[in-house]
């Protein structure tokens, strides 16, 4: 028997969920928001945004919200990714190294001094792109929904 978030969480919920988070981070990248990190969370939005669209292909194969939610896969992108392969999900080498990059996007909830390797916004729009056109036809059919999948533009 389902828990109640496993009754009410599905592919398509999470898809659209991703969606948000990455037409989002696109319209406050668009903006000339007068602060001091404003990439930061353009960045946090679009790290997000890929997590969702591969939970929601994971979701759809059959893996358990518990996995999902668990130490193994949680937040981590490669692994979720990784996981997304064991289904016939790939991705090119090189997107497969941004999204790795993309992984350290968590760190941008919070100041942190130093140095590390980021993502432009338009590296991080090609992902997402790329994943909610790919999951998000396969989630439609899956869903048997007939409308497009919403464009992220």
């Amino acid at each position: 028997m389902q828990n109640n978030d496993e009754a009410r969480t599905t592919p398509i919920g999470l898809f659209h969920y991703a969606h948000s988070y990455a037409a989002s981070a696109l319209e406050l990248e668009r903006s000339e928001v007068d602060a001091t990190h404003p990439d930061a969370p353009i960045r946090y939005l679009f790290s997000h945004a890929i997590e969702l669209y591969l939970k929601s292909f994971l979701l759809m194969k059959g893996v358990s919200l518990s996995e999902l939610r668990s130490r193994n896969l949680g937040h981590d992108l490669p692994a979720l990714l990784k996981r997304a392969s064991e289904f016939q999900f790939h991705v090119s080498e090189e997107m497969e190294a941004q999204i790795g990059l993309a992984n350290d996007a968590i760190m941008d909830r919070y100041i942190e001094t130093g140095y590390r390797q980021v993502l432009s916004p338009e590296s991080m729009t090609a992902i997402c792109q790329h994943l909610n056109d790919e999951i998000g036809a396969l989630v439609y059919a899956d869903f048997g929904t007939k409308r497009a999948v919403p464009a992220l533009k």
